[in-house]
């Protein structure tokens, strides 16, 4: 895998927000691509695109959603097209799709046009499960799409899991881990379920008509993948993610260290010059905003230079290698030791952090309580 270059470059990410119907614990920012013709939202987001007028090398993309897959097989084409004519040199592209979307003559298409990752949305592979979730594809189909990525010629391909979702149990989860190993990816991305607002599953939580796993249980998988994928040999490299020797993904680096990332489309975010922006969800009014000649931002935020290190600190602490001292202060122009003394005092204490000489990182019981830790960094 190629190294990543200096820290002047930025990633590129496009929100396609379309999927083949609703998914239920996300739901809030995807919409059916069978309600809405996709070429006016495809023609914003490059209209978006160009008004960045981005100067900056493009170290990595990544297209996701939503699932560009559903979108017509030429369209996609279109869209890596026009964003490899712009963009020299990219050393990351990656895709999202769904195990039910792809064909081989698709997957041979984008990688002959410089796709060099693809990243599959497996969930589960309990087809019960992956019903509940309102997956439209099963556990066969996830093998299939691996199969096929293979024959494109994708040396890299990530599997995306999520446990802890109604109905699972560790054994379920066991399994899933068991047959995303047997495929061989490159990288796996284990998450846990989070109920986004105003989405089917947190109206049936919330109502007491949804049972999920509890916090135990939800600890105990996080565990079960870290001690699993460990001894399959992938490197656990962040909380979430395990990654082979080399194949660890370099857009999701850019986000851990804080670094410029130009997001594109509904419901997008972005950290480029200094600003944090977050574009509005809904299709229609971005897609008019955009028209309009105006950005689509949602909300809009110039954090301070403490503010900066804290998040900085933050995102670092997700990371298996954690803060780098040395670089941090090179980063941020603040001493970790000496900003963030009393939280380290307190979760050193508690075991839930370790300090090197060169790094400050969460322990092994720590990697459980990251949210307890990063609250008291924030």
């Amino acid at each position: 895998m190629p190294e990543p270059r200096e820290t002047s470059s930025i990633g590129l990410y496009l929100h396609i927000p379309f999927c083949v119907r609703k998914c239920p614990y996300c739901g809030f920012y995807s919409e059916p691509l069978a309600s809405r013709d996709p070429e006016p939202v495809i023609d914003a987001m490059f209209m978006e695109l160009e008004r960045y007028a981005i100067a900056e090398p493009v170290e990595t993309i990544y297209v996701g959603g939503g699932s560009p897959t559903c979108l017509p097989s030429q369209l996609l084409i279109e869209i890596v097209v026009s964003l490899l004519s712009q963009f020299k040199n990219v050393c990351e592209f990656t895709i999202e799709c769904n195990p039910a979307q792809v064909s081989l003559e698709l997957l041979k298409d984008l990688f002959a046009l410089g796709v060099n990752r693809l990243s599959i949305g497996a969930q589960s592979f309990n087809d019960d499960e992956l019903c509940r979730l309102g997956r439209i594809h099963n556990a066969r189909q996830i093998s299939e799409a691996v199969k096929l990525a293979r024959q494109a010629g994708f040396a890299n391909v990530s599997l995306d899991l999520i446990f802890a979702t109604p109905g699972s149990t560790l054994e379920s989860w066991q399994d899933s881990l068991r047959q995303a190993i047997a495929l061989n990816p490159t990288h796996i991305s284990a998450y846990s379920l989070t109920l986004e607002k105003k989405t089917p599953f947190e109206q049936a939580f919330a109502c007491g008509q949804l049972e999920l796993p509890g916090e135990s249980a939800e600890r105990q998988m996080h565990q079960l993948a870290r001690r699993m994928l460990n001894e399959a040999g992938f490197h656990h490299y962040e909380i979430s993610n395990f990654a082979r020797p080399g194949f660890e993904c370099l857009h999701n680096m850019r986000y851990w260290k804080n670094r410029p990332v130009v997001g594109i489309g509904p419901a997008a975010a972005s950290w480029y010059k200094g600003r944090r922006t977050g574009n509005v969800a809904e299709i229609a009014e971005y897609v008019q905003t955009i028209e309009a000649g105006r950005f689509a931002y949602k909300e809009e935020q110039t954090p301070t230079p403490e503010q900066i290190a804290r998040e900085t600190a933050i995102l670092n602490l997700r990371t298996l290698e954690g803060i780098d001292l040395a670089g941090f202060e090179r980063q941020t122009g603040f001493n970790a030791l000496d900003l963030f003394k009393e939280a380290i005092a307190t979760h050193t204490a508690s075991g839930l952090l370790e300090q090197t000489p060169t790094h400050l990182r969460l322990t092994e019981k720590g990697l459980s309580f990251a949210d307890t830790v990063a609250c008291d960094f924030a």
